[in-house]
């Protein structure tokens, strides 16, 4: 089946998130103030292992210590290499997401980590044109927007104003939400995002 395939990859993925949660004991408040708003632009790939790059940003606000309320926004060249072989070109081809969430907050001594439900939606823009000499020039173009769902986890290391931040999303779309089929879990594969960056606090 193509669970065994894909499994292996999917532990090493969510493996660092299990070790981050356990390597710190836990902070009180007075160690680790919280965070009330933080922007944190970043940059970060697909798991499918494709030539593709992502710009992204969060937006987290802590109303309350143990909620997190959040705002994701990514730009996703989904090919950087861009294809003008056998007289076909790739005019462009990119990606649009915009999840909003709302979870909870984990404090460590020197670190947070946090666990939010992601729901929104993505748009997609493709489009290729053919220009032999020999035939008239033809383009082809495709556009497409679907929802996004999935489970994000969100690391900081840092206490003061400036601190790293670390990404990983995994969806939830296509399944289990569009239907069972295993098959559908080759979508999901191609979609968990890794991203890296650095944020702000503003608040």
């Amino acid at each position: 089946m193509k669970t065994s395939k894909y499994l292996p990859l999917l532990i090493l993925v969510l493996a660092p998130t299990y070790g981050f949660a356990q390597r710190e004991p836990a902070a009180s408040p007075k160690d680790h103030p919280t965070r009330e708003l933080t922007i944190e632009p970043g940059i970060g790939i697909h798991t499918n292992f494709g030539t593709d790059l992502l710009l992204a940003g969060l937006i987290q606000w802590n109303p309350y210590k143990r909620l997190s309320l959040a705002s994701h926004t990514s730009f996703n060249i989904n090919n950087l290499l861009q294809r003008d072989f056998n007289y076909i070109k790739t005019d462009y081809n990119y990606s649009f997401n915009q999840k909003f969430g709302a979870g909870t907050t984990f404090y460590s001594r020197k670190s947070t980590h946090t666990l939010l439900l992601m729901i929104g939606a993505k748009y997609t823009a493709f489009k290729e044109t053919v220009y032999n000499p020999t035939v008239d020039k033809v383009s082809a173009s495709i556009s497409a927007l679907s929802p996004d769902y999935g489970l994000m986890y969100s690391y900081k290391r840092g206490l003061k104003k400036y601190f790293f931040t670390g990404r990983l999303y995994v969806p939830l779309y296509p399944w289990p939400i569009k239907g069972s089929d295993i098959n559908f879990v080759d979508g999901n594969i191609n979609n968990i995002a890794l991203e890296v960056g650095v944020g702000m606090k503003v608040k």
